[in-house]
């Protein structure tokens, strides 16, 4: 089929009567497909909202596959278990006493006891870690999905420095070709839903947990080794895979839950699949992506985590994946527009493996409270920290905030305040922030000095509650808090109108400096920083972030725009600007992906990286309120050497005012650009390898950076 096929039959596709499409979805479960034609309008029915979005897309997915189900002899749709048994004990099912069952980490599905759960307590940073955690005590998710008893632990071994991919020359015509295939050819496909985190399972439904050493079941267990189905699972903290379906032996389309009370903002995945074979290529597409373009397109990988490979190895997070592609797929939906697809292959190194998948290194809130556990009771940090209570959130988890300083000294210090993590589905931000907070409480020379002149009010985590329920953007009113500062209210935002009264409080008291919101960026590379530009003649709001430039490797000036947009003036940065005056008050960008310059130009972002950057803002501190001013001094007159040469020219273009918050206005339903991979010049390039570096272009780094020591 040629390109200009594949074209013409997408069209065709895309041209189609919505309402003639609906009647073709016979070959679904019908315990699976309770569809409602209705919007959603009680946004306290959760569940509705969530099943209503997933039975759309599931529904969308399977038109004209009406015929799938009389296929002659073909495979089918499977309404009930496999083969129509019921599974017992005595269908010869190797139940293992240890915690691996197919590949199975069955220790998530047992239920702590108090010894457990008082050894998390106290835990120390020399505590073995297990495969998987108690949740933190106390926790409640505001919203009818139930977690599993437990949630997955990873080791903190950071990844190595991995290129990106370069995108293969005809990768969207093979993915949109594939697309055609599986409609043309649906009475082939299996079309079975082997997934559903919300649904209860028909597979599972009537077996006794206890008989497989477990306390809670997966959604589904293999029936024998010969058995190939991945078994999937996302109801751990943070997790979000709502539904898989099988499509073929080792394909499988995913659908994402949308954030709580809400029918979209789905990007973030997280979750695991086990029963996995060696050096089998499985592909995987999440078909109700929101966004109409990608870092997956300009060379950004699936992190993935094997627990065989954690055991084995010593090795933690890595990026894996190849043929990725994320474009506009052929599901229309009821608003307006289309659904996105991202699809990739990979191949597992192990068998009868659990690996986990997710669209950045996953941060939970179970994981900030130990962390902070830590902090708080050893013993040579005490005088340097104190742990409060903010407020609780919607569901009623208590949100926290550490007040970082030398309490002895006596000395008249200046306020900061930093925050993180507003946006659920950008992690990173959470793992740069506690590393700010390693690095103010530690013993360098640096951190004495930031301690003995300013006192920190940090607050790590500010969307608790959609943290927990795998949200990408919003928390449990529906709304995106970072659009609530102007007047947030109290019961619908009240992380928001805590912070406001503790920077009322602390300004009050002293002279604040800085103010810093901590994000993640899904469409650039690099991190940067939005300001705010005021009348002031002479830039000031620029120096810290030109500053930051010095100090970090990956710190992209060209990135940053100072503009105050209509539309963004409920965000932290311009609210709290323009409320409490205060200069210095920004919004630091971390991509997803990684940096195009420094001496990390070209690779993927991870844990070290994520170090660096915090240190180099730390730095930056020090360079921008030093008494002397020297760095700051070279620093304007830089600013000044810039606004002279944009006088002779036209607007200003040594500052980015481009996209800026992008990740808010990418949902736009009326936004149907076709969004296409970003493909390098390269002559000879085996994009079949998926670790393959990729070929020099411009001056792009040539080696693989070395850790620091």
């Amino acid at each position: 089929m040629s390109l200009n096929q594949v074209e013409a039959k997408e069209t065709e596709i895309q041209q189609q009567d919505p309402e003639e499409d609906q009647d073709k979805s016979d070959n679904i479960p019908q315990e699976y497909n309770n569809n409602d034609e209705e919007e959603i309008e009680d946004k306290n029915k959760s569940s509705e909202a969530t099943s209503q979005s997933c039975n759309d897309i599931d529904q969308n997915s399977n038109n004209n596959n009406q015929n799938a189900n009389n296929n002659n002899g073909k495979k089918t749709v499977i309404n009930t278990r496999p083969n129509g048994s019921n599974r017992n004990e005595e269908e010869g099912i190797q139940i293992s006493d240890n915690d691996e069952f197919y590949g199975i980490n069955k220790l998530l599905y047992k239920k702590p006891d108090q010894n457990e759960i008082n050894e998390m307590l106290n835990r120390t940073e020399n505590t073995p870690i297990p495969t998987a955690y108690p949740p933190e005590p106390g926790l409640k998710t505001g919203t009818e999905f139930v977690l599993l008893p437990r949630s997955p632990e990873f080791i903190a071994t950071s990844e190595p420095f991995e290129p990106m991919y370069i995108p293969k020359q005809t990768i969207l015509e093979e993915s949109l070709r594939r697309e055609i295939e599986r409609i043309c050819f649906a009475d082939t496909l299996i079309n079975r839903v082997v997934f559903d985190c919300v649904d209860q399972s028909l597979y599972t439904k009537d077996l006794e947990p206890s008989k497989y050493g477990m306390d809670v079941l997966p959604f589904y267990i293999p029936q024998s080794q010969d058995d190939i189905t991945l078994v999937f699972e996302s109801r751990f903290e943070s997790g979000n895979l709502r539904r898989a379906i099988q499509i073929c032996d080792y394909e499988y389309n995913l659908i994402l839950k949308p954030d709580y009370y809400t029918t979209g903002h789905t990007q973030w995945y997280y979750f695991s699949v086990a029963n996995t074979r060696k050096d089998v290529e499985y592909r995987f597409n999440i078909i109700n992506m929101m966004k109409p373009d990608s870092l997956y397109n300009s060379g950004m990988k699936p992190l993935m985590y094997s627990e065989k490979q954690a055991k084995f190895k010593k090795h933690g997070w890595y990026r894996d994946g190849y043929d990725i592609c994320y474009y506009q797929n052929n599901m229309k939906r009821k608003n307006a527009g289309f659904y996105y697809s991202l699809t990739f292959a990979v191949k597992f190194q192990y068998d009868n493996d659990t690996v986990y998948f997710a669209h950045c290194y996953p941060y939970t809130y179970s994981q900030l409270c130990r962390y902070l556990r830590l902090v708080e009771n050893d013993p040579s940090k005490r005088n340097r920290v104190k742990r409060k209570t903010l407020c609780q959130t919607i569901a009623g988890n208590n949100c926290d905030f550490l007040i970082i300083s030398d309490f002895n000294n006596g000395k008249e210090k200046k306020g900061i305040m930093l925050t993180s993590r507003v946006h659920p589905g950008e992690s990173m931000a959470s793992y740069v922030i506690e590393y700010v907070i390693d690095f103010l409480i530690g013993n360098s020379h640096e951190a004495r000095i930031l301690r003995e002149n300013f006192i920190f009010k940090v607050i790590p985590m500010l969307n608790i509650d959609g943290v927990l329920n795998g949200n990408y953007r919003c928390n449990l009113a529906g709304v995106d808090l970072n659009r609530q500062y102007i007047d947030p209210n109290k019961k619908l935002h009240p992380t928001i109108l805590s912070t406001k009264q503790l920077l009322k409080k602390l300004k009050d008291e002293k002279e604040v400096l800085l103010y810093c919101d901590f994000h993640g960026h899904s469409r650039k590379k690099n991190i940067f920083m939005y300001g705010c530009s005021g009348k002031d003649p002479n830039k000031r709001e620029q120096v810290f972030p030109l500053l930051m430039r010095n100090n970090c490797n990956v710190f992209s000036f060209k990135d940053c725009s100072f503009q105050i947009q209509k539309d963004r003036e409920g965000s932290a940065r311009i609210a709290i600007w323009k409320e409490f005056n205060i200069l210095n008050c920004y919004t630091l960008e971390i991509s997803f992906c990684g940096a195009d310059l420094g001496k990390y130009e070209y690779f993927h972002f991870n844990l070290d990286i994520y170090k660096e950057i915090a240190q180099g803002f730390c730095q930056s501190i020090i360079d921008c309120f030093e008494p002397e001013q020297l760095k700051v001094k070279k620093i304007q007159e830089e600013i000044e050497q810039m606004m002279s040469k944009n006088e002779r020219k036209d607007g200003d273009k040594y500052q980015n005012s481009g996209d800026e918050d992008s990740d808010y206005s990418n949902e736009d339903p009326k936004d149907n650009a076709q969004s296409q991979p970003t493909i390098p010049n390269q002559n000879d390039a085996n994009t079949n390898n998926d670790k393959q570096k990729p070929k020099k272009t411009g001056n792009q780094a040539q080696s693989v950076p070395k850790k620091k020591k």
